[in-house]
């Protein structure tokens, strides 16, 4: 059960994406979280590219009492579909609608 609604989640996420960023010459942050679960994402001023194993994602900067959060760049009011970024230092929690990846850390 728990997979198919990753699978439908990432389904519906499918259809989200916008444009993607030009992250110029940005490198990559990757992120281990629990339950092996990894992402990458680059950061270029105030967007992000989030790339997931099987989809990409523009991500804007949005405003965050503290660290950083970027969330999708899509326009989509909806929030079981909306994309959150969330960090701080080298922790960093990602909503992909109704599946959320936690307790992620930065891989060296």
């Amino acid at each position: 059960m728990k997979k198919l609604l990753v699978l439908t989640a990432f389904g519906v996420l499918a259809g989200c994406s916008s444009q993607m960023p030009d992250m110029g010459t940005a490198k990559p942050v990757h992120y281990q979280c629990e339950e092996g679960r990894n992402f990458q994402i680059t950061f270029n001023e105030d967007k992000a590219l989030l790339q997931l194993p099987k989809e990409d994602y523009a991500l804007k900067r949005a405003v965050s009492a503290s660290g950083m959060k970027y969330i999708s760049d899509d326009g989509m009011p909806d929030m079981s579909t909306a994309i959150t970024f969330q960090g701080k230092g080298e922790e960093a929690r990602l909503d992909l609608g109704r599946v959320v990846l936690k307790n992620c850390t930065v891989i060296k």
